[in-house]
């Protein structure tokens, strides 16, 4: 009775072991399912339950114009409940109102954005708030954006393959719903059939008014089970992703730090 009860118990194991290398080695009609595709790549990258679990994050942040050399160099840190978002910049000589000199530090408490610059908030002006909101949001965005792309109100579909360099991608077109998002862009992916990450993806910036693409070529790290987009750089393309000049801007994020603790109220609105 014993060795039948095991030799069961082991078929049955087998069985399932079986099953689920099935399901996991199942194929994707990405014509039929191209979500599939980006579940897949979210996967791969350690999921958003995983991301979350880490609570939040304090990064480096350098944007640099590889033509000129100028950089903004910040310490960012986000909070991934409410997507809070804080940042103080200690280099602004590219974007970042290098014409106002001082400590600057910007802020997301979840409904508002906020700028202080040798300890004034920075009110009354219209377009500086855009673009406070505007960089608290998208600095959030790009460090997040492979986890994000299966967030509610995205459309997806399959534009086919292309080889790139002995590679033949799947691309996947992501726009998003009316009403979600603060614009509504379009993505292009081009998902690596071997690793299933994205290696370059083709961008529009909507929030200000650019509708041509630029191309984003992505490297990863892998710290603490998520692997992140930590080293982009992109250049004006067209729909093909072929680039339209050499003038390209790195974005890295280096010293990537979880769980930290941060208190909520760093991100608030300061009372002066």
């Amino acid at each position: 009775m014993c060795l039948i009860k095991k030799t069961f118990t082991f078929i049955v194991t087998a069985s399932i072991l079986v099953i689920s290398l099935a399901c996991q080695q199942k194929q994707i009609d990405p014509a039929e399912n191209p979500k599939g595709l980006v579940e897949q790549m979210v996967a791969a990258i350690g999921g958003i339950d995983k991301l979350h679990s880490l609570k939040d994050v304090e990064y480096t942040y350098t944007y640099q114009d590889l033509t000129t050399n100028q950089k903004d160099v910040s310490i960012e840190r986000y909070i991934f409940e409410g997507e809070l978002s804080w940042a103080k910049f200690e280099t602004r000589e590219k974007v970042v109102l290098p014409q106002m000199p001082g400590e600057m530090f910007q802020g997301y408490n979840g409904s508002e954005s906020w700028m202080t610059i040798d300890g004034k908030l920075v009110e009354g002006d219209p377009q500086m708030a855009k673009f406070c909101d505007f960089l608290r949001k998208t600095n959030y965005y790009w460090f997040t954006m492979m986890f994000k792309l299966l967030d509610p109100g995205l459309n997806y579909e399959y534009n086919g393959t292309k080889n790139v360099n002995g590679i033949d991608y799947n691309l996947v077109k992501i726009a998003f719903g009316e009403g979600i998002g603060d614009a509504q862009d379009t993505y292009v992916l081009y998902i690596n059939p071997e690793t299933k990450l994205v290696d370059q993806f083709l961008f529009t910036v909507m929030d200000f008014g650019a509708a041509e693409p630029r191309l984003m070529k992505v490297e990863y790290e892998e710290v603490q089970g998520v692997k992140l987009p930590a080293r982009r750089k992109y250049v004006r393309a067209n729909w093909e992703g072929e680039p339209q000049n050499d003038e390209w801007t790195a974005e890295i994020s280096t010293n990537i730090k979880f769980n930290n603790g941060f208190d909520r109220s760093m991100f608030e609105k300061p009372t002066i």
